[in-house]
């Protein structure tokens, strides 16, 4: 055999052995691996819609990020409504410290979202007929928190965690 052949059929074994190692690995999206943008925050009706239908997909956890600072204390009042949804379903409400402070005991209460969350209840009536409370079963929410540039403790994001159902 020639020398030309040799490095035809060498080439075409390293070319055949690429495409065979390339097809063999699947792309991260196909692993499962790929994680869902985190939902944009807007005070509109569209974004309850959109919630409930990530909640009620099959992802492990749904995120929800804002275009400005939110403080603790002045949740939006859609957003009060998803929380309050949350607790009455049974799940749980938990607020993330900023990275590096120290967790207070109770940081629901020193935040003063007890209080929006309670009059929150005064709502309980459109949401326990709503899509809210269905969406909401079976989740729990983080708050976490974070310092913008000037100081201000502001809720960085709200990321609701899918729990197993209890046997």
């Amino acid at each position: 055999m020639g020398s030309l052949a040799r490095w035809f059929m060498a080439v075409s074994w390293v070319i055949m052995a690429y495409g065979v190692q390339a097809q063999s690995v699947p792309a991260p999206a196909a692993q499962g691996l790929a994680q869902p943008a985190p939902l944009q925050f807007l005070d509109l009706p569209r974004f309850d819609t959109t919630l409930a239908a990530a909640l009620n997909s099959a992802q492990p956890q749904v995120e929800v990020t804002f275009y400005n600072k939110v403080s603790p204390n002045q949740l939006p009042q859609r957003l009060q409504k998803w929380l309050t949804a949350i607790e009455q379903s049974g799940g749980a409400l938990d607020v993330a410290p900023p990275p590096g402070d120290l967790a207070p005991r109770n940081p629901v209460l020193l935040l003063g979202l007890l209080g929006g969350l309670w009059s929150t209840l005064k709502a309980w009536g459109e949401i326990k007929e709503s899509h809210m409370l269905q969406a909401a079963a079976g989740h729990h929410v983080t708050l976490q928190l974070n310092r913008s540039a000037d100081g201000e403790i502001v809720i960085e994001r709200l990321v609701f965690h899918r729990v197993a159902k209890a046997l």
